[in-house]
């Protein structure tokens, strides 16, 4: 199974604050976003990160990692087998499909497959 990191929500209420917050604190590229997002953060290239709003199934002020799976569908029902807890079912996005769960700690984490070129 692959299992890198591709992307990283951090999810708001005040968008706007937390664009202003990590630009200023690390000097990250801020753009418009797309799909839902109000920013993406990059190095100036290929963004890696985007401001999400905050949902019932993950609050506000959470980093959310997007880990590349082969199979979504295995790999949601290996995690679940291990203790994880789905918290949003499978969602379309701008590069993929994702399910975010909880680790058996309750840490948030997305389970992802990159869109087909």
């Amino acid at each position: 199974m692959s299992a890198h990191f591709v992307w990283f929500d951090v999810t708001a209420d005040d968008a706007d604050r937390a664009r202003e917050f990590y630009t200023s604190l690390f000097g990250w590229s801020a753009g418009d976003g797309a799909g839902g997002y109000s920013t993406w953060f990059s190095d100036g290239g290929q963004p890696w990160a985007g401001v999400a709003p905050a949902e019932r199934a993950v609050p506000a002020g959470r980093w959310v990692p997007y880990v590349v799976v082969d199979d979504l569908d295995a790999a949601t029902k290996r995690a679940v087998a291990l203790g994880a807890t789905v918290v949003a079912e499978a969602t379309q996005g701008p590069g993929g499909t994702s399910v975010t769960i909880t680790d058996p700690a309750g840490a948030h984490l997305a389970l992802f497959v990159p869109r087909s070129s």
